[in-house]
C-alpha cells in the first residue's frame, strides 16, 4: 500500500468503530487538552467516545466528503502513531470502507 498517495482526510476509516470504547488513552495522553466530556471514563482507564459509531471528534462534511480531526494538535498517542499506508491503515480501509462514500451511503439511505 506504501505506493499509493493517502487521503486521510477524504477516507477516515481509522476513526470509525462500534465499539464505543475503542480507543483507549494512554499515560503519554494525560496532559493533552481532549474536552471532557468527549471522553468516556471507567475507573482509572479512559476513552475517546465512538458511541456515535465514529471518534467524537471526528467533524463530517458529507458534501465534501471529508473527515476532519478537531483535536489534532492535541490527538490521543494511538493517533499520532497512526501511520497512512500502513497494515493497519489498510486493515481499516478494508473493514470501514472510504469515509466520504461510506458516510453517504449510510447517512443518505
Amino acid at each position: 500500500m506504501s505506493d499509493t498517495a493517502f487521503d486521510c482526510v477524504a477516507c477516515g476509516a481509522c476513526c470509525f468503530s462500534r465499539n464505543p470504547r475503542y480507543l483507549v488513552l494512554l499515560p503519554e495522553d494525560r496532559e493533552r487538552d481532549l474536552p471532557r466530556d468527549s471522553l468516556i471514563v471507567d475507573g482509572e482507564r479512559s476513552f475517546v467516545d465512538f458511541s456515535c459509531g465514529h471518534c467524537v471528534h471526528l467533524q463530517l462534511d458529507l458534501t465534501a466528503g471529508q473527515a476532519i480531526c478537531a483535536v489534532y494538535d492535541n490527538r490521543p498517542e494511538a493517533c499520532r502513531a497512526f501511520r497512512a499506508g500502513s497494515f493497519e491503515c489498510g486493515k481499516a480501509i478494508r473493514a470501514n470502507g472510504i469515509l466520504g462514500e461510506k458516510v453517504r451511503e449510510v447517512r443518505v439511505a
